[in-house]
This record gives C-alpha cells, sequence and structure tokens, in this order.
C-alpha cells in the first residue's frame, strides 16, 4: 500500500488527527528517522497513543525514563485507562545536541508551507522559525537551517558540537515534497521535537502528528 493510499484509508475511515504511533509509521515510510519501538535494554518511553488525545502529556499518557520491563508495565496501565489507543514503547534519545521542529500546512493565501525551527519547550520561548513555501528544494532547506537566530544554536554554542544541519535540512526538504504531493489530503504536519544529534551523526523524529482535511474541507474547496 502506498503512503497516498493510507492516508486516503485513514480518511474515509473518519479520522481526523492521527495519533504518533500511526503518523511515525508512515512517515519512516518516506526515509524519516524514529526511534527503535520495543528495546530490551536502555531507558525507555512508554506511550499511549490515541488519536482522541493528540497532547499526550496532557493527559498523563507519556512515561520517561523506563526501563523496558518497567516501559511495558506502564504502557499496560496506561491502555488499561484509555481504551482503542495504541500502545508505544520506544528508545529515548540521549545524544542529541538540539530540538527543532518541522511543520508544514496549507496557508489561506501562500498554499502549502513549511516552516522549521527551535523546538520542544523553545518552541514557546522564541519565535524563530523560518517559513518557505513548500515543497522546498534541498538548496532552500539548507538555506532555512542557516537562517534566522534560531541557526545559532545548531553551531555548538558554549563549547556543545554543531549539529548535523545537513540531516536536518534532508529531513525538511523530504517532508516539504512529502506534503505537497498530499496537500489534499493532509491539513498539517508537526514533528517537534527531532533531535538531532552532532555533525555526521543525524536525527531523529521524537514525536509527529498528521491532521487530514475533512471531506466538508475538500467540499469547501471546489465550491
Amino acid at each position: 500500500m502506498t503512503q497516498r493510499e493510507t492516508l486516503e484509508n485513514w480518511q474515509r475511515a473518519g479520522r481526523t488527527v492521527i495519533h504518533e504511533a500511526d503518523a511515525k509509521d508512515l512517515l519512516q515510510r518516506i526515509g524519516i528517522p524514529v526511534p527503535r519501538r520495543d528495546p530490551d535494554h536502555g531507558r525507555c518511553a512508554a506511550k499511549l497513543c490515541h488519536d482522541d488525545y493528540p497532547h499526550k502529556s496532557d493527559h498523563g499518557l507519556v512515561r520517561l525514563g523506563l526501563s523496558p520491563e518497567e516501559a511495558k508495565q506502564a504502557a499496560a496501565e496506561m491502555a488499561e485507562r484509555f481504551a482503542g489507543g495504541t500502545a508505544l514503547i520506544e528508545e529515548m534519545e540521549e545524544g542529541s545536541v538540539a530540538e527543532w521542529i518541522i511543520g508544514c500546512k496549507r496557508d489561506d493565501t501562500f498554499g502549502p508551507i513549511v516552516l522549521a525551527g527551535p523546538g520542544g519547550i523553545l518552541v514557546e520561548l522564541i519565535d524563530a522559525a523560518e517559513i518557505r513555501l513548500a515543497p522546498a528544494t534541498p538548496q532552500t532547506a539548507e538555506a532555512m537551517v542557516r537562517s534566522g537566530p534560531g541557526a545559532r544554536l545548531l553551531t555548538g554554542l558554549r563549547g556543545a558540537e554543531p549539529a548535523d544541519k545537513g540531516a536536518l535540512a534532508d529531513l525538511i526538504s523530504r517532508i516539504s515534497v512529502f506534503f505537497a504531493e498530499n496537500a489534499d489530503l493532509i491539513s498539517e504536519i508537526e514533528i517537534n521535537p527531532v533531535m538531532v544529534r552532532a555533525d555526521g551523526k543525524g536525527l531523529v523524529a521524537a514525536d509527529a502528528l498528521i491532521v487530514l482535511s475533512s471531506n466538508a474541507d475538500e467540499q469547501e474547496k471546489l465550491t
């Protein structure tokens, strides 16, 4: 099944907000790295993913810093409280040097756009996202990574290692192409945070969300 067929099936099923586990499955198929699932050692994150509860931490559906056995137990406990969810146990990212947000949406004036900037809690503290039309070429994505006040966070401040700007630019371009090709089906994509490792070591999408267009939205566009 193609990525577009998956989106169409979700839309036919009446889904609008696609929870993290399914969103990551789809994004991984277009080459976006995600955390390793069900690890047998190391620190883990346990989550319960549900379309009705996209902000999982607000509902106590995220547990961090657990052993694999603790993560399984936590996931089972959360599943008992919220029926219909999908348990997700992942390896926690320990080696990142920066957190970034990558987003795509349809602008009423300009159409499909992509944005990128400091992520995690910095989204609320630093309004430093770069915005371009989607799809963004690799060259445009590289310029987004190197532009704006947020770019300094990727250069290795206070002795930190420089971040892998090449991997980040590749993700921006890749997700923008996917979104532009499917903007009739997708209203929004958000990957936050992207955990960016040191230069040459790649990155991982720690959380992701896809919002589909409703059939009513599409009918409105045709009238």
